[in-house]
C-alpha cells in the first residue's frame, strides 16, 4: 500500500511547487496548473475510493489558497483562470467568492471519468490517458469560467480567455506524460498492480 500514501504526499507538494511556477507573458499568462494536472492523472492509477479523497484534498486546497475572496476582484485572483497579468480589465467587475467547494465537485466528476482509462496506464499506454488530460483540464478550466461570467451576470469570451484556456491545456499534455511515467515507475517500485477483467476492475495494493 505504498503506492496510495506517496501518491497523496506527491499531490500536496504539487501545492508548493505550483507557487513558483511562472506564467507566460506572451500567452496570457498561461500557467502549468501542477496539482489538477497531477490529479488528473492519478486519478487513472488509483481506485475509486482512492480517487474521491485525492479529489476532495485537491479540491479544498485549491479553493482555499486560488478561490478569490467575496470582495476581491477574480481577475486579481492569483492563478485565476481569467488572472492574465491586467491585460482584461473589463473582468475586473466581476466580483469575487465564486462558490468555494466548487472545485471539489468538478475534481471529483472528471476524476471519475479518468476512471475509465485505468487498462490502458497498466499496460503503460499512455496516448489516450495524456489526451483525456488535456480534456479534463480545459473542461475543468471552462466550468471555472463559465461559473465566473454567470455570477458577472454576463457571458462574455474575450480572445485572451480562450488564448489562456487554450495554451493551459497545452502545457498540461505536455507535462502528464512525465507525471504518467513517474506514476509507472513508482508503480513498479511499490509493486503496486491493477488487476482488471472485461469491464470488471479490483486493485490489489502490496
Amino acid at each position: 500500500m505504498v503506492f496510495y500514501p506517496v501518491t497523496f504526499l506527491l499531490l500536496l507538494l504539487t501545492f508548493v511547487v505550483q507557487e513558483f511556477i511562472p506564467g507566460i507573458p506572451m500567452a496570457q499568462y498561461a500557467t502549468l496548473f501542477l496539482p489538477p494536472v497531477f490529479f488528473f492523472a492519478a486519478s487513472v492509477a488509483v481506485p475509486f475510493p482512492v480517487m474521491l479523497i485525492l479529489a476532495f484534498t485537491t479540491g479544498f486546497l485549491w479553493d482555499a489558497r486560488y478561490v478569490p475572496g467575496v470582495f476581491e476582484p477574480v481577475g486579481k485572483a492569483a492563478h485565476s483562470l481569467i488572472s492574465t497579468g491586467g491585460n482584461l480589465p473589463e473582468l475586473d467587475m466581476a466580483g469575487g467568492g465564486f462558490g468555494f467547494g466548487l472545485s471539489i465537485l468538478l475534481f471529483g466528476l472528471l476524476g471519475t471519468f479518468l476512471q475509465g482509462v485505468r487498462p490502458l496506464f497498466k499496460r503503460g499506454r499512455l496516448e489516450l490517458p495524456v489526451l483525456l488530460v488535456g480534456f479534463t483540464t480545459f473542461a475543468w478550466l471552462f466550468s471555472e469560467y463559465m461559473v465566473m461570467t454567470f455570477l458577472r451576470g454576463s457571458l462574455h469570451f474575450p480572445t485572451a480567455v480562450w488564448t489562456k484556456m487554450i495554451t493551459d491545456t497545452l502545457l498540461a499534455m505536455l507535462a502528464s506524460p512525465l507525471i504518467f511515467l513517474f506514476l509507472y515507475s513508482l508503480a513498479g517500485l511499490s509493486r503496486y498492480e491493477i488487476k482488471y477483467e472485461g469491464l470488471r476492475y479490483s486493485f490489489d495494493g502490496r
